[in-house]
């Protein structure tokens, strides 16, 4: 699978929620359903990157067709050296597809509050940082869908 990499100034250059404002714009075309989706979760997603929680840990970006996006947002004065950052536009919108993901990084110990402030947005999910996106993605995925989802961890469980 391909994977493409944007790299997003954050503060000073923009504040948190501009910035997140800058990256529904490059994953969903301004007016869109995907871009209303997006632009729902501001607070939620401008919060995480204030915590530089997308510094290190990026943005993931699924879509039915096409690479995969990581995206990461850059802080400090790393934010205002063009040689740190990549906003170029991508080829086509991922969310132009109906089978469209984003999955968020945050700390551990927030992951069930995030969770519970997603909840109401079911194509953007939640990940602990070290935990893999893609597995939230593809869970968020099932669970939108209609599909049955199962925890093989809990299997194991005694």
């Amino acid at each position: 699978m391909t994977v493409l990499a944007r790299r997003i100034a954050a503060v000073p250059k923009r504040t948190s929620t501009d910035t997140w404002r800058a990256i529904a714009a490059l994953l969903a075309a301004p007016g869109s359903p995907a871009h209303a989706e997006l632009t729902a979760v501001t607070n939620v997603a401008g919060m995480l990157i204030a915590e530089e929680c997308t510094r290190d840990n990026p943005i993931v970006v699924t879509a039915a067709a096409g690479p995969r996006v990581r995206i990461y947002t850059v802080h400090g004065e790393d934010a205002l050296d063009d040689d740190e950052v990549n906003e170029s536009p991508l080829a086509a919108y991922p969310t132009d597809e109906d089978q469209w993901q984003v999955a968020l990084p945050c700390q551990a110990d927030e992951l069930a509050s995030i969770a519970a402030a997603l909840a109401a947005h079911p194509r953007v999910a939640a990940h602990a940082d070290d935990d893999d996106a893609s597995a939230v993605t593809a869970a968020a995925s099932a669970t939108s869908s209609g599909g049955n989802l199962i925890d093989l961890a809990e299997l194991e469980r005694p």
